[in-house]
C-alpha cells in the first residue's frame, strides 16, 4: 500500500476576515498531486496576508487529503511530518532547511523541490535593493550564509528535484538522486495546431511581438518600451502586445502614451492562460520578447513554445541552455534593448518558421504532464528506496 505523501510547498494561504484564498494554480497542482500519488496526502502550509494574484476562497473540503494549516512565523514540526512516507519540501525556502532531522525523527523519505540557484537570488536581491546599498550588503551576506544550510540541506535529502537548468547545474551534483524537470503549464492537446503553424509561415503582415507574465523589474519589463522605440527607429514594421499585471505597469502604460506608441504597442490586462493567453498566442503572435533579468525557470518560455512562438530570451543561465537544446529561438544581451531590436530587425519569415518548429517540438517533448509524470516517478523511486 502507498504510504503517505506530506507537501510543505513555498506559498502560502491568504486568510482574509476568516475565510482561506488559495492560489488557483496550487490548488489544481495539489489535486493533481494527490491523483498521481495514489494514496493519502498532507499539505503543510502557512498562513499570511500577503495578496495572491489569482486566488479563490477555498474551504478544507475542496482540497484532497489533509490540510495543515501553520503561522506564519511558526516553525515545521515532527508532529506536522508525522505518518509520511516521502516528505517534500521546498529548498528554497529557508524554513525548510533542516527538515532532514525532522523527517529522520518520523521516519519519512525526504525529497527537496528547488529553483533558484544563488546566482539567481544575488541578481534578484541586486534589482529589489540597488538604490538602498547597505541593506544590500546585509542581504547578500544573508544568502551566502543560507547556501551553506542549503547545500548541506540537499545533501542530507533521499532526493532532490531540479526545477530548469540553472538549478541542476548548481546543485546537482550534491545528491545522487536528483531529478531535472522543466516546469510549464502546456498541454499537447492545447499545443499550436498544423493549420496555425502553416497560417503564421505563411502571415505578410506586421512582426507580432508578445510578452506575458509578471511586469517587474526582474523580469526585464523596463526594456520593453525601450526596444519597441528602437524597432520604431530602425522602421521595422512590427506591433507588441503586452499582457500582465505588475508595479511596472503603470510605467508601461505612461511611456506608450509618452513616446506616442498607442498605434504599435498594446497593453493588455491579465489573462486566463489556458482559455485566453494560449489560443491568443497561437493565432496573432511570431514571437515571444522575454527580457528577463535573472535565471529563474519561468514557465513563460516552453508555454511561448507550445504555442508555436519561439523566443528571444536574454543570456541567462536558463534560456541560454534552452535556447541551445531545443533551436526554439535566440539569444540577446541582457539589458539592451538596442542589442534586442538589431536581433529582431535582421529576422526574416523563414528563420522565424525554422525556429517556430523547432520551439513546438521540444514544447511537445515537454509538455506538463511529461515533466509532472516525471517527477511523480521519481517520488516513488524515493518512497521504495529500504530503510
Amino acid at each position: 500500500m502507498t504510504g503517505m505523501l506530506v507537501m510543505v510547498p513555498s506559498v502560502h494561504v491568504m486568510m482574509r476576515d476568516g475565510q482561506m484564498w488559495m492560489d488557483d494554480k496550487f490548488v489544481a497542482g495539489l489535486h493533481l498531486f494527490a491523483r498521481e500519488w495514489g494514496g493519502p496526502t498532507r499539505v503543510v502550509l502557512r498562513q499570511g496576508s500577503a495578496k495572491l494574484p489569482f486566488a479563490s476562497p477555498v474551504t478544507a473540503a475542496d482540497l484532497p487529503g489533509e490540510l495543515r494549516l501553520i503561522a506564519q512565523d511558526a516553525p515545521i514540526s515532527a508532529e506536522d511530518l508525522r505518518g509520511a512516507q516521502v516528505v517534500l519540501g521546498t529548498a528554497d525556502d529557508h524554513r525548510q532547511l533542516d527538515l532532514a532531522r525532522l523527517c529522520g525523527a518520523v521516519g519519512a523519505r525526504l525529497v527537496y523541490a528547488i529553483e533558484y540557484p544563488l546566482q539567481t537570488r544575488l541578481a534578484v536581491a541586486r534589482l529589489d535593493l540597488a538604490r538602498r546599498p547597505l541593506r544590500l550588503a546585509r542581504s547578500v551576506q544573508w544568502l551566502l550564509t543560507q547556501e551553506l544550510r542549503l547545500r548541506r540541506a540537499l545533501r542530507s535529502a533521499d532526493g532532490v528535484q531540479a526545477n530548469g537548468y540553472p538549478a541542476m547545474a548548481a546543485y546537482g551534483g550534491l545528491n545522487d538522486d536528483t531529478c531535472l524537470y522543466l516546469d510549464n503549464r502546456s498541454e499537447r492537446e492545447t499545443m499550436a495546431t498544423a493549420s496555425e503553424m502553416q497560417a503564421r509561415a505563411g502571415w505578410n503582415g506586421p512582426l507580432r511581438i508578445v510578452h506575458a507574465g509578471r511586469l517587474i523589474a526582474m523580469k526585464g519589463t523596463q526594456d520593453l518600451i525601450p526596444t519597441a522605440i528602437a524597432l520604431r527607429e530602425q522602421g521595422v514594421d512590427f506591433r507588441m502586445d503586452i499582457f500582465g499585471a505588475g508595479d511596472m505597469r503603470q510605467a508601461i502604460a505612461d511611456d506608450v502614451a509618452r513616446h506616442d506608441l498607442g498605434g504599435t504597442v498594446h497593453l493588455h490586462q491579465p489573462v486566463d492562460f489556458a482559455t485566453g493567453l494560449v489560443p491568443w498566442m497561437r493565432r496573432n503572435a511570431d514571437l515571444f520578447l522575454a527580457p528577463h533579468r535573472q535565471s529563474d525557470p519561468s514557465c513563460s518560455y516552453l508555454e511561448a513554445m507550445g504555442c508555436g512562438v519561439p523566443v528571444l530570451g536574454t543570456n541567462n543561465r536558463m534560456w541560454s541552455e534552452l535556447a541551445r537544446q531545443s533551436g526554439g529561438g535566440w539569444v540577446m544581451p541582457m539589458g539592451q534593448p538596442r542589442k534586442a531590436a538589431d536581433i529582431i530587425a535582421e529576422l526574416n519569415r523563414a528563420a522565424i518558421a525554422k525556429a517556430s518548429a523547432h520551439a513546438l517540438e521540444f514544447a511537445q517533448a515537454h509538455d506538463f504532464h511529461s515533466e509532472f509524470r516525471r517527477r511523480m516517478d521519481h517520488l516513488h523511486r524515493v518512497a521504495a528506496k529500504p530503510a
